[in-house]
Formats: structure tokens, C-alpha cells, sequence
């Protein structure tokens, strides 16, 4: 990984979503795109991210708030911003996901200067 752009992992079932997220992401971040929460913890296993985005409903028994709560636990002990990227839109649901361990909150459909505008608040925040 390059000092100069901060590793990015993005855990979303969705192929085309991802397709969409390695798009924006590609010219500023190193982006690791996973499906799956055991994707997920494998990768933090084996690098470093400075940021995290995580779709909550993942199409499997854990969500995305459960793959957070994982990846701060042992032995991963991941302390990298979280971004919540869900669908999930209703009054209080940011407040939800703040109050569940996520430092942000992005929701679908979400435009590119939505997304890149909270990734850069979230690196900025932790540097």
C-alpha cells in the first residue's frame, strides 16, 4: 500500500453496487471489495484499511453491524473509521447506526459526492 492513499475496505453483496463503489473509489483509494462478512474479517486479517464501509443487510444471517462489532473485538481489533451503507433511510436510523459503533452513515441510493464527501470527513477525522 502506498503512504499516500489510504486502503479502503468495502464489504457489499451487491455486484453492481460494487461495481459502482470501485469506480468512485478507484481514483483516490486503494479499494478492496468484498461480499461477505467471513471476506470481510479474512482481509482485515491480512492488511491494514484506514477506513471501513460496510453494508448493513448483506443478504446472510450477520449484518454489517455485526461484522463492525467482530472487527473490533479480538484478534482483529480494527480501529479504522466505520461507514454504514444501507438502504436503510427512515428517521433515526443514522442516529441508529451512530449509536451502534459506526462514525458514519451513507444511504442507497447515495450519489458520488455524497460518498466521497463522508469518506473524506471520516479520514480526517481519524488522522
Amino acid at each position: 500500500m502506498s503512504d499516500t492513499v489510504p486502503a479502503v475496505l468495502v464489504v457489499e453483496d451487491n455486484a453492481e453496487t460494487q461495481l459502482l463503489l470501485e469506480h468512485i473509489l478507484a481514483p483516490n483509494y486503494e479499494a478492496t471489495l468484498v461480499a461477505s462478512v467471513d471476506a470481510a474479517t479474512q482481509a482485515c486479517s491480512e492488511m491494514t484499511f484506514q477506513l471501513l464501509i460496510l453494508d448493513i443487510n448483506l443478504g446472510e444471517k450477520r449484518t454489517g453491524t455485526d461484522l463492525l462489532n467482530a472487527l473490533r473485538e479480538p484478534p482483529h481489533n480494527v480501529t479504522a473509521p466505520a461507514v454504514a451503507l444501507t438502504a436503510y433511510a427512515m428517521p433515526g436510523d443514522q442516529q441508529r447506526f451512530e449509536q451502534e459503533g459506526f462514525d458514519a452513515y451513507v444511504s442507497k441510493p447515495f450519489s458520488q459526492d455524497d460518498l466521497l464527501g463522508t469518506i473524506q470527513r471520516c479520514l480526517a477525522t481519524a488522522s
